[in-house]
């Protein structure tokens, strides 16, 4: 009988949170989607904190999406800090998801948006060991090598960028750093 409450107490105490957490992560979504950032990170918060309370805050893709959302928001606030803090657990959580790419391309972008070449060309090349065919990866390594004036490793790169993704091109075309690097590109 105790056992029996017990498990039921439990089996609530999960719902309630899981529940919570659906509930703010809608609404954060919703309201990130409005351009109301600082009110959607009060809600990714409060969702990622009813999801560690459900005791089964293990390696799920909802809570990765969650940190690379907060994540996001932070960064459209130029609140860097708490965005690296924020794709890099979503890196941690995600592991081996397939859309820890976007965490690593994310944090990479922060990097940059605050001139931390170094931390951005070293997440990007630790990133591409495992996943060597992720176009804005070489792209974002491309960036962090122009911006510290190694240009042939930055023309290296945004090759490889643009020979995985054709797309970037035009956008590299817009981004600063590298209007320089496009004309010597084969």
């Amino acid at each position: 009988m105790t056992f029996c409450l017990a498990v039921t107490v439990l089996f609530i105490w999960v719902w309630h949170h899981q529940t919570q957490f659906n509930d703010n992560y809608r609404k954060a979504t919703f309201l990130m989607n409005n351009g109301e950032a600082k009110q959607a990170i009060e809600a990714y918060q409060k969702a990622i904190q009813n999801k560690k309370r459900t005791l089964f805050f293990t390696k799920d893709s909802s809570v990765s999406s969650a940190y690379n959302n907060l994540g996001h928001l932070y960064a459209s606030v130029k609140e860097y800090a708490p965005a690296v803090e924020n794709f890099k657990k979503a890196i941690e959580i995600a592991e081996i998801a397939p859309d820890i790419t976007k965490g690593y391309i994310n944090l990479t972008t922060a990097y940059l948006a605050q001139h931390l070449t170094t931390e951005a060309r070293e997440v990007c090349l630790q990133a591409l060991q495992t996943f060597p065919k992720t176009a804005r990866l070489h792209y974002n390594l491309a960036c962090a090598y122009a911006l510290e004036g190694e240009a042939q490793k930055a023309i290296n790169s945004l090759t490889q960028a643009i020979n995985l993704n054709p797309e970037l091109k035009p956008l590299a075309q817009q981004e600063g750093a590298l209007k320089g690097i496009l004309p010597q590109l084969p």
